[in-house]
């Protein structure tokens, strides 16, 4: 059956279990979406059509991956106001998939603008597509990007002008995405720095949420008896009423991170900013840092154990090899009473802002 290239795209979305669109208008695949039954959420700008994405990509943890489309064609100006949104997207490691419209084969350009250069920089990958029957194709290598390794955007180019396919020639098939587990050795190396350490200290990021590894960085939490410390994105990641979790802010949190002589960092690059923490006297800290990306090892500070892996594998590793190397891990009590007495102090200093009744309201 033939098929236009922008309507070939959007049934290859629905396999993928896209269900709506956020979009700004003028894009020629709004025309397939309304045509293929597909839903779409219109907004006023197009980096909006792309915080839309972006959220819903979040809030699911890259278990539904955000998609878009924008405006660019001869002018490319659509695009060029979306920069912003997908180099935060970028930046926050946010799977989304942004679709816009290229320049045609033989067009008359009038521009000096190339979309695709422009945007490698802030985008996973960039997919330029020049012929109808590689829509599948493009697609599928999309989607790889996206469920595979760190998250981040992709932005497929796809001209109006492509024609018509054959989609039984050229069908479609869903992609799974893949997950790499760690080294052996470097779980082993990092473990052992673990147990040499006199005053260890957890740090989760994000990528706790999106390897879907929250119980089992409890468990190794709890088996190892060692306190964790949360970036803002990773919150959750421990049940902030465990015995462990330090939270993401506050006096508890910083003291804990300053006096710590080991900071075994899990899904997160330790790139500080102001969602995350900045490491103290990093020279005077072991750093063990877990992460999917390579490229984020000795990147803001010296790493001197790396384990590259996804955290959910990472973390399974880690508490096996935890028992291997020092069995079972009694209580640490002491460990307990010092959080149980350090959080009373906070919470003895900071109640009674949060409990009052005086007016105006203060701003706790």
């Amino acid at each position: 059956m033939m098929v236009k290239a922008a309507n070939g795209l959007v049934r290859a979305l629905k396999k993928e279990g896209v269900a709506w669109v956020s979009c700004y208008p003028t894009n020629h695949v709004n025309n397939a979406l309304g045509e293929e039954g597909m839903r779409i959420v219109m907004v006023g700008e197009e980096r909006h059509a792309v915080a839309v994405a972006d959220a819903y990509s979040r809030v699911t943890c890259g278990r539904e991956i955000g998609v878009c489309t924008v405006m660019a064609n001869l002018n490319a100006a659509g695009i060029q106001m979306a920069y912003g949104a997908i180099a935060q997207a970028w930046e926050d490691s946010s799977p989304v998939l942004i679709i816009t419209e290229g320049v045609g084969q033989g067009a008359n350009r009038h521009t000096h603008f190339d979309m695709a250069e422009a945007f490698r920089p802030v985008t996973k990958w960039v997919g330029k597509i020049d012929r109808a029957e590689l829509v599948p194709d493009y697609l599928r290598r999309a989607y790889t990007q996206l469920r595979t390794g760190r998250p981040g955007p992709v932005l497929l180019i796809l001209p109006r002008d492509l024609g018509e396919y054959d989609e039984d020639a050229h069908p479609y098939t869903p992609v799974k995405g893949w997950r790499s587990a760690p080294d052996p050795d470097d779980v082993g190396a990092a473990i052992k720095a673990l147990l040499a350490a006199k005053r260890p200290l957890i740090y989760a990021g994000e990528g706790i949420h999106y390897a879907g590894a929250a119980a089992e960085l409890v468990r190794f939490a709890e088996a190892a008896q060692v306190p964790v410390l949360t970036s803002l994105k990773a919150k959750s990641g421990i049940p902030e009423s465990h015995a462990l979790a330090l939270g993401a802010r506050g006096s508890l949190a910083n003291q804990r991170l300053i006096d710590c002589d080991l900071v075994f960092a899990i899904g997160t690059s330790l790139f500080p900013n102001r969602f995350s923490h900045a490491i103290p006297k990093p020279g005077e800290k072991t750093i063990v840092q877990c992460n999917v990306d390579a490229l984020d090892i000795n990147r803001s500070y010296e790493t001197k154990v790396a384990v590259i892996g996804d955290a959910k594998f990472t973390l399974e590793a880690l508490i096996a090899e935890l028992a291997e190397q020092a069995g079972e891990v009694p209580q640490n009590q002491a460990l307990l009473d010092e959080l149980a007495a350090e959080r009373a102090a906070f919470w003895d200093e900071y109640r009674p802002w949060m409990t009052s009744d005086e007016t105006p309201i203060n701003p706790y």
